[in-house]
């Protein structure tokens, strides 16, 4: 699977459905920012509208009152999009194989983005494609190892990048998991891309497992197959994404922890009906070891560069979402 197969549109103009396509990048300075493009058509007789939408967010380590987030809805049918090669278009704002640019307006405040970046690895899919129709929903980091350039304006304050460290990932259902741990980090010689997940499958019952991918020193650790997803069920937690994998004798431990006050909060309609709500930071701590019995094959920790995401049929008490 290239990157365009793993971006290509799957909601087809039906009901009952969502989509979204998203950018996640970090300074490495204490900053990051979280960009999506996306689709929702609820079944019929929800008292939901279809639409499309662009969500822009940004996250300070050092500040987190100024962590900020906004969206903007459009037509369902002001979203078009291109398979070879990929692109959305949206209401001007564009996403495609080499970056991505855009502008929203809300009563938050505005945001504008114009960024380009250069790709060096391929699609991780968090369950092997041929098995992805286990699930009411899928995920593939379409790109795990950005080097991220150009500006983000976001309340007239310009932000530059220069060769910062993103991803851009892809997910769609037909209803959103129940509650979710979604982690993700890249830098110039790592990526690690991956969730622990309560979902519906297909056939109506409530399916627990992780799934993740870590590219690190010479390691390769590729953890999404249907029986190790499965068998790995995972902790989800508001307070962190703690996860442990096996292959052979190489064991993963991984750890994505944010602060309370970095989380912004958001709500995701279900297109067949409820709410999820969403606790987001792209300043979270990483730490990942991969280790063969008493030998450490690849570490890497870092402050404030990880994306770190909650989510739940329950909002967080005393923490409402900014929308």
């Amino acid at each position: 699977m290239d990157s365009d197969a793993a971006n290509a549109a799957r909601g087809n103009d039906s009901s009952g459905s969502y989509e979204a396509w998203y950018v996640t990048v970090n300074d490495g300075g204490g900053r990051g920012f979280w960009i999506r493009y996306t689709t929702f058509q609820p079944v019929a007789g929800l008292p939901l509208a279809s639409h499309a939408a662009l969500w822009a967010f940004a996250f300070d380590r050092d500040n987190p009152s100024a962590n900020w987030g906004a969206k903007q809805l459009f037509p369902l049918g002001a979203l078009q999009t291109e398979s070879r090669p990929f692109a959305i278009r949206l209401a001007g704002a564009v996403l495609s194989g080499d970056g991505c640019s855009g502008e929203l307006h809300s009563e938050r405040g505005d945001a504008r983005w114009d960024l380009r970046w250069s790709s060096r690895e391929p699609p991780f899919p968090f369950l092997l494609p041929r098995w992805q129709g286990l699930s009411s929903v899928a995920n593939i980091g379409a790109r795990p190892a950005l080097s991220v350039s150009g500006t983000i304006e976001i309340g007239g304050r310009i932000h530059q990048l220069d060769g910062a460290p993103g991803g851009q990932q892809h997910t769609w259902g037909s209803s959103h998991a129940l509650a979710w741990n979604w982690g993700f980090a890249s830098g110039a010689d790592f990526w690690v891309d991956g969730a622990s997940s309560r979902v519906r499958s297909r056939f109506g019952r409530v399916l627990t497992g992780t799934a993740v991918g870590v590219q690190a020193a010479d390691q390769r650790f590729l953890f999404n197959g249907p029986l190790q997803v499965l068998r790995t069920r995972g902790q989800i937690s508001a307070e962190g994404w703690n996860a442990r994998a096996q292959i052979g004798d190489r064991v993963l431990n991984l750890s994505v922890v944010p602060r309370r006050e970095d989380l912004v909060g958001v709500t995701y309609a279900d297109p067949r009906g409820g709410k999820r709500f969403c606790y987001h930071t792209e300043v979270a701590d990483l730490e990942l070891r991969l280790t063969r019995k008493d030998q450490t094959l690849a570490h890497v920790t870092k402050r404030a560069c990880a994306a770190f995401e909650y989510a739940s049929e329950v909002p967080l008490p005393g923490f409402p979402p900014l929308f």
